[in-house]
């Protein structure tokens, strides 16, 4: 797992620059692995809710079985269908991420009648699940973002000096926002959800004491409701990242959400 951070946005004004776009492939259509709710093949329930995985910097689609994302989803009482997206930085580098992740995920999905589309992931996963959110509010009924990349440095600095999030003085609303204007157009969205300003799915962000970009997440998560925001020991990797999964899938937030029967792990703390 690499970081998506200054080295990210440093390597995509390089390649910007040089046009060296084969080194990140974004093949058509994003491609993405199934894991049906039920394991029997008998089975002709269909699940009432969608969990799209989206992968941090450097990760893949396989990477969420890998690291026991999938069974810690699968393993309790849901009716949940997950889809992982290969949603890898060559979709954010050519600007494409948005739409072929609306044309190959998201629409067959709601086609196929979910109930409700969650998106979730880690780092630049993370980002990608808000940032999906903000172009398509009405599509997603919730966003759990992990340990979640939000901008460079001059944008949280900007954001910090302010006194945070509620007395940033955002710019004015980019319906399309270009290279230069996305992430405080992302900053602006979040600034506007969290006060109620616009309608949208509820959000929930989490990450551990330790990670590098926990003091930038936490400019986002002291503007939720603590019932949103998960915490645990750990630094930028898959094992504080599966934790709060296990919280958030244990809150109180989450419960009443894509039930199946009885739903098991109650209670539980990401320590």
């Amino acid at each position: 797992m690499r970081s998506f951070g200054s080295y990210a946005c440093a390597v995509a004004a390089l390649l910007a620059a040089t046009g060296c776009t084969l080194f990140y492939p974004a093949p058509t259509p994003m491609r993405q692995l199934e894991y049906p709710a039920s394991k029997d093949s008998e089975s002709k329930e269909q699940a009432s809710c969608v969990f799209i995985l989206l992968p941090g910097m450097g990760d893949n689609a396989e990477d969420f079985e890998r690291n026991g994302f999938v069974e810690e989803i699968s393993q309790r009482k849901l009716s949940v269908d997950i889809r992982a997206a290969h949603a890898t930085y060559g979709y954010y580098m050519r600007s494409s991420f948005t739409q072929r992740l609306a044309q190959d995920v998201v629409l067959p999905a709601k086609k196929k009648g979910y109930k409700e589309i969650w998106l979730m992931g880690p780092s630049m996963g993370g980002f990608g699940s808000l940032y999906y959110a903000r172009h398509h509010p009405q599509e997603v009924t919730g966003v759990l973002a992990i340990a979640p990349y939000l901008g460079d440095d001059d944008v949280i600095e900007e954001i910090r000096k302010a006194g945070g999030l509620k007395t940033w003085k955002a710019p004015a609303r980019v319906d399309k926002p270009n290279r230069d204007q996305y992430e405080r157009e992302l900053w602006r969205w979040l600034q506007a959800m969290t006060q109620g300003q616009e309608s949208g799915p509820q959000l929930f962000v989490g990450y551990g004491r330790e990670d590098k970009l926990a003091s930038t997440d936490q400019l986002l998560a002291k503007e939720l409701p603590p019932s949103q925001v998960f915490l645990t020991s750990g630094e930028h990797d898959w094992a504080p990242w599966r934790k709060i999964l296990r919280a958030f899938l244990s809150s109180e937030a989450f419960a009443g959400h894509c039930k199946s029967g009885e739903t098991s792990g109650a209670g539980e703390s990401t320590e």
